[in-house]
């Protein structure tokens, strides 16, 4: 049996006005990437700790198992400036918000807020999570191509499951299974880091607190998103104030990679 849709406030008739809020974020996303460029250029340079490589090429184990070899690293993954990236980063959420000032642009995304569907947050959100822990991971010092894509892949792919859940809630359907599967798929990478630091520490080698402070910060932001979906949910359980829930998620996206121009100032 199929539930009929539930009830939902009026979507809005003609143009909404531009969002503020929208634009105070995108304001404040320039200013942070000019000051992760200037504090970048004013370093040396970030190198992470160490590299972890996991059976390194044309170095099998004897017992066919897994290898790994901890060594000091003086470079970051070759082509990767930390400052710089983090910057682009910044810059696309301002032009993620900026594209609220195109009519149509607007009108879709209000539409779909008022419906509680949430599309434009977690495409912004995707490559928010996908790039944070990609960066994040570097600084624990994984610098290894073949395990760098698959953290970003994983991290950027738990916001699509938050489309399915959004899509299913709207017809009223449980979108719980999509949002469990999108949680545990972006968990993911974070384990991974946390493998990192516990090797870094028992091979002999001390992670410096700077870059576990700006892991744990990063990890609680993107984390936030998550704990906010799940909370608005369960206090409107009817989804008929999916308005608020969207900005609240404005505010909320942006603070991974606020914290992470922390990286730009303190680790290096």
């Amino acid at each position: 049996m199929i539930n009929p849709t539930r009830p939902r406030a009026d979507a809005p008739t003609g143009t909404p006005p531009v969002p503020r809020a929208d634009l105070a974020v995108a304001a404040a996303a320039v200013i942070l990437a000019a000051v992760a460029l200037v504090a970048s250029s004013l370093q040396s340079g970030f190198a992470p700790l160490i590299t972890l490589t996991l059976t390194p090429p044309g170095i099998a184990p004897a017992d066919g198992g897994m290898m790994i070899v901890v060594t000091p690293t003086p470079d970051v993954w070759p082509g990767i400036q930390m400052g710089a990236a983090i910057a682009v980063l910044l810059l696309f959420v301002a032009a993620m918000r900026l594209l609220l000032l195109v009519p149509a642009v607007r009108r879709r995304h209000a539409t779909d807020a008022a419906a509680d569907r949430h599309t434009w947050r977690w495409i912004e959100y995707s490559q928010l999570a996908g790039v944070g822990t990609f960066l994040v991971a570097q600084l624990n010092g994984i610098t290894e191509v073949t395990s760098l894509v698959p953290i970003y892949a994983l991290g950027a792919a738990g916001a699509l499951f938050l489309i399915v859940h959004d899509h299913r809630a709207a017809t009223g359907r449980f979108g719980g299974p999509a949002f469990a599967l999108g949680s545990a798929v972006a968990i993911v990478p974070w384990g991974v880091i946390a493998f990192a630091q516990i090797t870094t520490l028992l091979a002999g080698f001390e992670v410096a607190a700077s870059v576990r402070v700006v892991t744990l910060l990063v990890l609680a932001a993107s984390a936030s998103v998550w704990v906010v979906t799940g909370w608005r949910a369960r206090r409107d359980p009817e989804r008929a104030d999916g308005c608020r829930t969207d900005a609240l998620l404005g505010w909320v996206l942006p603070l991974a990679p606020a914290a992470l121009v922390l990286s730009t100032l303190w680790v290096g």
